[in-house]
């Protein structure tokens, strides 16, 4: 459902770029109150943000980390509101206040926890049934592609065309839409420099290069503490090997988590931590990471074997992801171990030592759920054609083994 509000977003995004033009031909008012409109926006996705938590369509967890950077939004927008960047045009001003907002907001904290979160099958699957529901985004895009070839000097088509080349995982068409929005914005706004280097990476698989790279570092320099600049240039300086720059990117933007973002400030920390030990600095456990309650005689010994018929499924060198989670509330995994379907079938010990999260550990729960699943793609997200099996309700103090039988396909 979180896919279907951000396409749904998209749509009015692309909707407004196409009809208001006309609307706006003459100037506005000029007393239109822009801190009211961003308030109405605020309020709007916020209450779309609540319905879809109450009715079961995102986790607290999610919604808890959407509301909080919707709200952090809201207020850098009207505390910056006065200090127009790029301002070519007085008058497409109502139009960018209108869905700059909606559109990623979430991403910066949800991308720290994507992997987590993308473990949990049934999200996964709930997600996967929903392609039905999804709006046609691919005729919205094709009129938006109309318009700018009426008008290639349409800064915020560009933009929106590459968030929705994006959306659609067309990312080789999103690198060259925010290529054109870069030449149209003289190389000077940092958005567009982060999601060009962003387009880049997802178009050669998630490798950020050099020339990324070069992107985010040109974006932090005219915004210092732009978050998703800071992540991007840590993650591509990582990946580049260059693990001391990856420290300073990832300690900059840690510090820039508010402290009630437990969740994500842990997990910044698993990556930061990484960075630190290839770059031969000392590791200093995260203080500021509550960590709850627990019972050192937590431990789950689990038995994975793989159901008669799914042999011609997998291939000995597909991941194999074994993992504990919360009967309620936040699916992320309390313990995971990652091995390959070769080791087929085995026996492992989940327990505090292979936690995700300092503040979310097996020994903090007092049943769980056992999930044993094959990833064709080697990836965090499950994808069709995997398969896996699972075991409710197990207690994390029990002496008896868990049997977990691999026994279901993802369509």
């Amino acid at each position: 459902m979180l896919n279907f509000w951000i396409i749904c977003a998209l749509l009015i995004a692309i909707a407004l770029i196409i009809i208001l033009p006309s609307l706006f031909a003459k100037q506005a008012p000029k007393d239109l109150d822009r801190k009211k409109i961003n308030r109405a926006v605020y309020e709007k996705k916020l209450l779309e943000l609540e319905s879809d938590r109450d009715n079961d369509l995102i986790d607290l967890e999610q919604y808890n980390i959407a509301k909080s950077d919707l709200e952090r939004s809201l207020i850098d927008d009207l505390e910056d509101h006065k200090e127009v960047i790029f301002n070519r045009s007085n008058k497409i001003m109502p139009i960018i206040v209108l869905f700059v907002l909606p559109v990623l907001a979430i991403f910066s904290y949800l991308k720290l926890n994507n992997g987590l979160i993308s473990l949990d099958p049934e999200f996964e699957s709930k997600m996967a049934s929903q392609q039905g529901q999804m709006p046609d985004i691919g005729k919205a895009i094709a009129e938006l592609e109309g318009k700018l070839k009426q008008n290639s000097n349409n800064l915020d088509g560009w933009i929106m065309l590459g968030k929705s080349y994006v959306v659609s995982k067309r990312y080789k068409e999103a690198v060259k839409a925010y290529g054109k929005a870069n030449e149209l914005s003289d190389g000077a706004n940092p958005d567009v420099l982060i999601s060009y280097g962003e387009a880049k990476g997802l178009a050669a698989g998630n490798n950020f290069d050099e020339s990324a790279m070069s992107l985010f570092n040109k974006a932090l320099k005219i915004s210092p503490n732009n978050e998703r600049g800071l992540w991007y240039a840590g993650l591509a300086s990582y990946q580049l090997q260059n693990y001391k720059l990856s420290v300073d990117y990832l300690e900059k933007l840690l510090q820039q988590v508010p402290n009630d973002q437990s969740d994500v400030r842990a997990a910044l920390v698993k990556y930061l931590n990484d960075a630190k030990q290839k770059a031969g600095i000392e590791v200093v456990e995260e203080s500021t990471v509550a960590k709850p309650e627990s019972n050192s005689n937590s431990s789950i010994t689990v038995n994975v074997i793989l159901s008669d018929g799914l042999h011609k499924n997998y291939v000995k060198s597909d991941t194999l992801f074994i993992y504990a989670r919360a009967m309620s509330g936040p699916k992320m995994p309390l313990a995971l171990v990652k091995m390959t379907a070769g080791d087929l079938p085995t026996t492992v010990t989940l327990d505090d030592s292979v936690s995700m999260m300092p503040s979310m550990t097996l020994s903090s729960m007092e049943q769980v759920e056992v999930i044993a699943r094959i990833s064709k793609s080697g990836q965090a997200i499950m994808q069709s054609g995997d398969i896996f099996g699972s075991v409710s309700s197990v207690k994390t103090d029990q002496s008896e083994t868990v049997d977990v039988v691999i026994s279901e396909l993802v369509p």
